[in-house]
């Protein structure tokens, strides 16, 4: 076997879970712990039941059916005010909550008289006891009252049990005919308080009629609305022609004052000004200026022929000279005549603006009369129409008080019932029965909810977070010492599988490679700690370990009376050589019992057992051990109880838990496991011992050792015949 090998899955958390996962076999598991128990108590209860019943009164049914109409047939169309069909399950709901409320309970009482009260009551009265008082209506007919809806109909029934079939009927009846008669009354009401609504909405409403009217013949006149639409033409045509005006007008200005704008820019720059045609198509001056050019030539063909004083050429100058003169006046009498149109065309600018805003004042004065009017006739026709809906409801509710408001109906009267219901004797037999059958089947499922012994595979690995390494079976009809070496002797073949599948299990979850020491401890004493490291280290020896199996319960060790050897020789002994002499201890004398497993005992009983094991530890003796042994299992004292364990759990890095089936709670446990936890060490499971075999497999636990010897010996048969 390898001496080292890759951890496996840890799936330990001892923080984890406080509560484990209940299954169906856990169940089954608790009924038959404590079937008897429930059994007992159940059949006690149902007796109790029976005895204290008292005397039964024969008792009548009798019912009622009311339909409830998803429509009324109608003469005249007129809509009720309060509408009382059903067309959906939740108003069928509403209704039968009302014939259940305590409202209309108390409406239904008051029309009982003082016969009818009298007639109820009396088989109710007790003739042994004639002093008693007798129930009133409400404690009779309440408890006793039944309203129920029929399936997929709109029909509500109304169910009364009584001592008396004619009483029965009666109270039946009487419910129905009084919801029918609840429901007329409030539609009646509803109606009567919707006609005095309505009729006081119909004064207000023609009082505003009136006055709204009037305040429209009232502006009618005091803005001619008549003549209202000739004049907004009028105005607009105006607004129109006065827009057109000023466009020109501005226009116009425009062009002007282009002119000009030319007219200056040609005199800055010294050019001809009669290049404008503004200018040149003014009054005379295209004809002054084209005799003045004429003038201009023949004074240079004068000039060719004639001296400047020649009479023909004075006569040229004083021609052109006025010519130039007349000239000059027209074209300054042209860009006059320019300015005064555009100082024209600003002024006609600024009146067509004054007569523009005042024809559009006028125009939105018109329009603005308009508006009102319309709205103040629309504000009459409003009222005027709303006057008449409110006129024709207020005739409608007026002729709906005089008709029948009501969609329901009595479908079935009840009637006086034949005999009386059911068979009091099987009733009573039924309930006593359903009391003892419940108590049989909860008391142990009670009982084994509370129960929190550690008992199932559920209980180590869900509640407490830790691997389950095995389960061992009781060990019957065998001795303290052949139960110690169960393994070695194989005394029973199914114990011996169960101490392979921990030694399995144990192999899988170690992560510490050989050699090494494992601590075996439980939480109580009696929980077969010493029993299961003696196997253990049986199981690991014939694996070919060397195995050392050491007695490290210094207050009552018993390793040495399951082997049979003197308690004097142990490892106590080497121990106080060591502390007399001064000298490292020497290594004690082991006792080989067979191939690879040797025992070391304790060698007796120690006042100061802590600090002997601390001892054993510092000294060096353990690490000695472990260079002649793969394995050192050390049988210590409970955890729960001693605290040794917990020391020699910072020296060791495994531990091995054993609990007693059924005897130690989980809270105790988890509490334990969590200060062994706290050491550092790695507990490798837990291993439950003596778990009776008939809960063996039906607590969940499958693994090896789960069947019985005969089933180990018919399987080696098998194998051996095939």
């Amino acid at each position: 076997m390898p001496t080292s090998k890759k951890p496996a899955a840890d799936r330990r958390n001892p923080q984890a879970n406080t509560g484990f996962r209940i299954t169906p076999r856990d169940l089954l598991q608790m009924f038959q712990e404590r079937w008897l128990l429930g059994l007992f108590l159940g059949a006690i209860a149902a007796g109790v039941f029976v005895y204290f019943q008292p005397e039964k009164v024969p008792l009548y049914y009798s019912e009622v059916s009311l339909l409830f109409e998803t429509r009324k047939d109608r003469v005249l169309n007129i809509q009720d005010v309060v509408d009382t069909g059903v067309r959906s399950t939740t108003e069928l709901n509403v209704h039968a909550e009302q014939l259940r409320s305590q409202t209309f309970f108390e409406y239904v009482l008051t029309s009982f008289n003082k016969e009818e009260a009298e007639r109820i009551q009396r088989p109710y009265r007790d003739p042994t006891q004639p002093d008693k008082p007798v129930p009133s209506l409400a404690e009779i007919i309440r408890p006793n009252l039944t309203i129920f809806a029929r399936r997929n109909t709109t029909i509500l029934v109304v169910g009364v049990t009584n001592r008396n079939p004619e009483n029965a009927a009666l109270i039946a009846n009487r419910f129905a005919r009084r919801y029918i008669d609840y429901n007329l009354d409030r539609a009646n009401s509803g109606t009567n308080s919707a006609i005095i609504f309505l009729r006081n909405q119909a004064e207000e409403l023609r009082a505003q009629v009136e006055a709204v009217e009037s305040s429209l013949q009232e502006f009618r006149a005091r803005n001619n609305i008549a003549a209202l639409g000739e004049n907004q033409n009028v105005v607009l045509q105006k607004v129109g022609t006065v827009g057109t005006a000023l466009v020109r007008a501005q226009m116009e200005q425009v062009e002007m004052r282009s002119v000009l704008d030319k007219i200056d820019e040609y005199r800055k720059e010294g050019k001809d000004l009669f290049e404008i045609p503004a200018i040149l198509g003014y009054g005379q001056v295209s004809a002054l200026r084209t005799r003045y050019a004429e003038l201009q030539a023949q004074r240079k063909l004068l000039g060719e022929k004639y001296l400047r004083l020649h009479p023909k050429m004075t006569q040229n100058e004083l021609e052109t000279t006025e010519t130039k003169r007349l000239l000059d006046e027209a074209a300054a009498q042209a860009i006059a005549n320019l300015e005064t149109r555009n100082r024209i065309a600003a002024q006609h600018e600024i009146r067509l603006r004054a007569e523009l805003e005042q024809a559009e004042r006028s125009a939105h004065e018109l329009d603005k009369t308009s508006v009102d009017y319309k709205f103040l006739e629309q504000d009459a026709a409003t009222k005027r129409a709303t006057y008449s809906r409110i006129v024709d409801r207020l005739n409608e509710a007026s002729v709906a008080s005089q008709m029948e408001n009501t969609n329901i109906k009595i479908f079935d009267p009840a009637y006086v019932p034949g005999g009386p219901i059911g068979d009091a004797l099987a009733i009573l037999i039924a309930k006593a029965s359903f009391i003892g059958v419940g108590l049989f089947v909860l008391i142990p499922l009670g009982m084994g909810l509370m129960d929190t012994r550690i008992k199932t595979v559920s209980h180590v690995e869900d509640a407490l977070g830790e691997v389950l390494l095995g389960a061992v079976k009781t060990i019957d009809g065998l001795g303290e010492i052949e139960r110690a070496h169960v393994y070695r002797l194989h005394k029973d073949d199914g114990l011996t599988e169960s101490y392979r599948g921990i030694y399995s299990a144990i192999d899988i979850h170690s992560t510490e490679p050989f050699p090494k020491a494992i601590i075996s401890t439980s939480s109580m004493p009696g929980d077969g700690k010493s029993l299961t490291a003696s196997n253990l280290a049986a199981a690991f020896a014939a694996h070919g370990r060397r195995t050392l199996l050491v007695d490290c319960d210094l207050r009552r060790p018993v390793l040495h009376r399951y082997f049979g050897v003197d308690l004097s020789n142990g490892w106590i002994r080497a121990l106080a050589t060591s502390a007399a002499g001064g000298q490292p201890p020497p290594l004690p004398t082991t006792i080989a019992f067979s191939e690879n497993l040797d025992l070391l005992p304790s060698g007796g009983v120690a006042k100061n057992p802590t600090e002997t094991l601390e001892r054993f530890v510092t000294s060096g003796m353990l690490k000695r051990l472990l260079e002649r042994y793969d394995l050192v299992i050390l049988d210590t004292p409970p955890v729960a109880v001693f605290p040794d364990a917990l020391l020699l759990s910072r020296y060791c890095k495994e531990l091995i838990f054993v609990c007693k089936y059924g005897s130690v709670r989980l809270n105790s446990v988890r509490k334990t496991l969590a200060r062994v936890h706290e050491t550092g060490i790695k507990v490798l499971g837990l291993v439950i011992n003596q778990m009776p075999e008939s809960r063996f497999r039906a607590s969940g636990y499958e693994g090896y050792g789960a069947y019985g010897q005969d089933y180990y010996q018919a399987y080696a048969k098998t194998s051996a015949a095939q």
